[in-house]
């Protein structure tokens, strides 16, 4: 079979300096919708794999889930990352290192190594469980009290603020060992300031990302690229407080330097005892966890919200399995959520129509042949996450919420049997997302203590849609009803 190269590969016509980025910048919709219609246009218009050219760098688009399998098992122990410039000259004008998000090679696995064994076993992660559900109390009773404040029966009038604030403080728990108590009417103003620099981060970083250094750097300085390095600072600040607040605290009691790695304590206090991971090494990964583990969990909750609204007999189905196993209306614990089949299918689901990230990028260690091209190693690939997930070759009705498709027992009936990797929102392998098992567990327990308490509703015309400024997130308030159960 003849093989063909990257250069007789199909994709939209490119253009001197921006490359394809002219698509998302001369249009009239704002950059993060017209980035989600592209991806699935591409695949009508150009195939299964497209090519791409941006300011500083290319890739290909890969649809196909075969070829995302082939990408992610020809992985080396040592996977590569794409190269992001814009986070590579933050941290050379600002003297930072990177942290587990963003490096690569020895030192990524290094970090990974030290991280993974408290954020990645189930086991260590049941110890945060109580303290989780108290903080889903207190997200539970501040719901009833936000409800119809505006004038709007049963709603709340900035649920994705809520959330926001629900997951920054389940994340914060988690690292710090302290709750910062930022869903009352007068927060921690450190935190406070925290979540407003990593709000406006994430905004600025998707038009940032496009437009070149170069640009930003020597002719023009963007709004959003100013928005992005002052947000990113503000970061850094914040969060050197906190691990400083921690020190302080194990200081005073004389446990700051003794060995913990066989003992039950809090995941800072762990990585500080590590003797693997400078100070500034630990700044900077728990820098990356904050800010890729707050947005993500709380837009997929609002997503998870939003299809309990819309599907009303799904619904009902996941009512009736969180009331069969917690029965008197008592607490989730890891033990009860595993007998919840249909609530982590629910979560599945979500996650398949509205991924965390609409991609994936990799960076070839090898030469690989996908779709009938050779890839030549150190090409960068995109898994599209988005498109693949709501391809109908890929999964039967894909425009459907059926979280039973993701029941074993309807998988093994189901003559339409869909490939793994057509689905795979946290990746694979080794460089899966570090906060995955984290994420879950969050998202299950306040999603089981919610269909407890209240019946979600969405009687509103309009749809939310999705739209993207790096993560997944909806256009629009979504403007659920909470109302009591019984």
């Amino acid at each position: 079979m003849q093989f063909k190269s990257v250069n007789d590969m199909p994709g939209p016509p490119s253009i001197p300096v921006l490359g394809t980025a002219y698509r998302l910048l001369f249009t009239n919709k704002p950059i993060g919708k017209r980035n989600l219609e592209l991806n699935l246009k591409d695949f009508c218009s150009y195939g299964s794999i497209v090519k791409l050219t941006f300011p500083n760098f290319s890739t290909i688009k890969i649809y196909d889930p075969s070829d995302a399998e082939a990408v992610f098992r020809s992985e080396p122990k040592y996977p590569k990352r794409f190269d992001l410039p814009l986070f590579n000259y933050y941290r050379e004008t600002r003297k930072k290192p990177a942290g587990v998000f963003f490096l690569d090679g020895e030192e990524w696995y290094k970090h990974r190594n030290v991280i993974n064994k408290r954020i990645l076993r189930p086991k260590e992660l049941e110890f945060y469980v109580p303290e989780l559900n108290k903080i889903i109390d207190d997200l539970v009773n501040r719901l009833r009290n936000l409800r119809g404040s505006q004038g709007l029966e049963n709603e709340i009038p900035d649920l994705e603020n809520e959330l926001f604030k629900w997951s920054f403080e389940s994340v914060s728990h988690f690292l710090f060992d302290r709750r910062f108590h930022v869903k009352g009417d007068k927060p921690n103003p450190h935190a406070k300031s925290f979540i407003d620099s990593v709000r406006t981060f994430l905004e600025a970083v998707f038009p940032a990302f496009l437009v070149p250094i170069w640009f930003s750097k020597y002719i023009y300085e963007t709004k959003s690229f100013k928005s992005f390095t002052e947000s990113f600072d503000q970061m850094y600040k914040y969060t050197e407080l906190f691990i400083s607040m921690k020190i302080q605290e194990l200081e005073e009691k004389g446990k700051l330097d003794s060995d913990k790695s066989n003992e039950r304590v809090d995941f800072l206090t762990f990585l500080l005892s590590s003797k693997k991971l400078t100070r500034e090494d630990l700044l900077s990964s728990v820098i990356d966890i904050l800010f890729a583990g707050v947005d993500t969990t709380s837009n997929t909750m609002q997503w998870a919200l939003y299809l309990m609204g819309k599907n009303t007999d799904k619904q009902q189905i996941l009512y009736e399995e969180v009331r069969s196993v917690l029965p008197n209306g008592e607490q989730a614990s890891m033990d009860t959520l595993s007998r919840m089949p249909y609530l982590r299918a629910w979560v599945k689901e979500t996650l398949r129509l509205y991924p965390v990230l609409s991609e994936l990028s990799r960076v070839l260690n090898e030469d690989l042949t996908l779709s009938g091209y050779n890839i030549p190693a150190g090409s960068q690939v995109n898994i599209m996450l988005y498109a693949m997930g709501r391809n109908e070759s890929n999964f039967e009705d894909a425009h459907l919420f059926k979280p039973e498709r993701w029941l074993r027992k309807n998988q093994n009936q189901n003559e339409h049997r869909f490939n793994a990797f057509a689905s795979i929102p946290f990746g694979f392998g080794t460089r899966m997302c570090i906060g995955r098992r984290l994420a879950e567990m969050e998202l299950h327990l306040l999603l089981a203590r919610v269909v407890q308490e209240f019946q979600i509703q969405y009687p509103h015309s309009d749809d939310v849609e999705p739209t993207t400024r790096g993560t997944l997130k909806p256009d629009r308030a979504v403007r659920v009803k909470f109302v009591d159960r019984g």
